[in-house]
């Protein structure tokens, strides 16, 4: 299961915006809000680098 979650580019941006936040505030669990925007700021700049040929 594990490795199909890290193979889901949504999965992968939402475990780093998770950290990320985390890192930022020292608050654990983080704010699910600041998690969910950082999360789909990640994913839709991966979407643009992908879209552009730049990964795969």
């Amino acid at each position: 299961m594990t490795e199909e979650i890290t193979r889901d580019l949504f999965h992968c941006v939402s475990l780093i915006a998770f950290a990320e936040v985390w890192r930022e505030t020292g608050q654990f669990p983080p704010d699910s809000e600041a998690v969910r925007q950082k999360a789909y700021a990640l994913y839709e700049a991966e979407l643009r680098v992908k879209n552009a040929g730049g990964r795969e």
